[in-house]
């Protein structure tokens, strides 16, 4: 499969924290583009030193 498809839309992302304060980005709200229960969250590469991690799996 090597059809190329043209990108239809960049999608805005907000920074939240989850847990005990773990950076998470996600979607804003997409109205009818997207399910209310699809989550697309983004943990992206963070640097912790020892005991920093707080709210990290």
């Amino acid at each position: 499969m090597n059809a190329k498809r043209n990108v239809k839309a960049v999608i805005p992302t907000q920074t939240v924290l989850e847990g005990g304060g773990f950076k998470v980005r996600r979607p804003a709200a997409m109205g009818s583009l997207m399910s209310p229960f699809l989550l697309l969250d983004e943990m992206g590469p963070a640097d912790y030193g020892p005991g920093e991690a707080v709210g990290a799996p």
